[in-house]
């Protein structure tokens, strides 16, 4: 350890720690500006001009484009040519996504319920997809046009229309309708008769198939007398009965035919129409609501028909099961058409009520018809 002895004066060693304290004071200073000088030198040095930018390269671009898709079908519409009646038409469509973005299919829609159509939903882009849509020629003849309509997510072309054309040439024909219709009473036998007719020459019908047991169908070669004058090739003769056994309500049995043309090997017949039940009542219920008796003037009506006015069905009598309210028997056309009229009596009693009324008939099938009554009242 070094040691220093003054040899100054006291009055030179105040002076000098005054000059020591002032430096002292004065370094700090010194530091700051140093330190500055240096920022203010990387800020302007080459090096610094270079790394500046890398600050703002971390905000996103605002000028990129979004992708999109876009859809392309060629071509959009197909042409079948002649084809046989009965036979189904299948048309397949390309589709491809020559945008930027996953094209989607939302729907791919046919103009009729002939036309049932088929797609893939999603197609990347450069890639192809396909549109099926198949249309059945069984109730169509000569020149048929159907189309699907396509939607997307293609905003220049959100929807885009396919055709199918086609001439529909039946090889066997069905005179004087291609259909038989029914309008029956429950019990009865209703027939009809059709007239199959082709040139093919391996032309001859037989039925395959009666869609219900209570429709039945017999083919069998026209008489002379049958047979459709002008038309060539051989004809044939279909009886169609309906049976008994046919439920009330609506007909929908169809019956198959197998022809024996290899170029309309099938024939669908088509068999609709209604039974009604021999005596029907309108309505099938009857709801008076709410009313007050005395104060509310209310009446209701049931009309009584026989479906079969030749042969008579009486309307005996009627009764109502409820007390209060009364029944009573208005001929419109005796053993036709009758009108029952009911009425609520003063002495109703208040709340809720329900009941039935009976009608007694002259039919043995049917002796009494039951209607329910309901009512509230206040």
């Amino acid at each position: 350890m070094l040691v220093f002895v003054s040899c100054l004066s006291p009055h030179n060693e105040k002076g000098r720690t005054m000059r020591r304290l002032l430096r002292f004071a004065a370094f700090p200073a010194l530091v700051a500006g140093a330190v500055a000088m240096s920022s203010l030198s990387a800020l302007a040095s080459p090096d610094a001009k270079k790394a500046a930018p890398a600050t703002a390269s971390a905000a996103p671009k605002t000028d990129e484009k979004v992708g999109t898709p876009k859809i392309g079908i060629d071509p959009m519409m197909k042409d079948a040519g002649t084809v046989a009646k009965g036979e189904k038409i299948e048309a397949v469509f390309t589709v491809k996504n020559t945008g930027t973005a996953d094209l989607v299919i939302s729907d791919a829609r046919p103009s009729c319920g002939c036309t049932v159509a088929s797609f893939d939903r999603a197609i990347k882009p450069g890639q192809t997809g396909k549109i099926t849509a198949a249309v059945d020629t069984k109730n169509f003849t000569g020149p048929i046009t159907k189309t699907v309509s396509v939607v997307s997510n293609d905003p220049e072309n959100p929807q885009l229309a396919l055709t199918i054309k086609a001439v529909v040439k039946p090889y066997v024909e069905i005179a004087p309708t291609e259909f038989v219709r029914f309008s029956a009473i429950k019990g009865d036998t209703p027939s009809q008769d059709l007239i199959l007719y082709s040139s093919e020459k391996d032309f001859q019908p037989t039925v395959a198939e009666s869609s219900q047991p209570y429709v039945k169908a017999q083919i069998a070669p026209a008489a002379d007398k049958e047979k459709l004058e002008g038309k060539a090739g051989a004809q044939y003769k279909m009886h169609v009965t309906l049976e008994p056994s046919a439920p009330v309500g609506v007909l929908n049995a169809p019956i198959h035919v197998k022809t024996g043309v290899a170029k309309q090997p099938d024939l669908e017949i088509r068999v609709s129409g209604i039974v009604r039940d021999r005596i029907s009542v309108t309505p099938a219920s009857i709801v008076f609501g709410n009313f007050t008796p005395g104060k509310d003037v209310i009446s209701r009506n049931v009309i009584f028909t026989n479906n079969k006015p030749g042969q008579a069905v009486k309307v005996q009598k009627v009764e109502s099961s409820v007390a209060g309210i009364s029944a009573e028997i208005v001929p419109m056309t005796e053993g036709v058409n009758y009108t029952v009229v009911l009425k609520p009596k003063p002495d109703l009693k208040k709340g809720e009520f329900s009941g039935t009324l009976k009608i007694f008939t002259s039919d043995k099938e049917r002796p009494v018809v039951e209607v329910p009554i309901s009512g509230n009242v206040l």
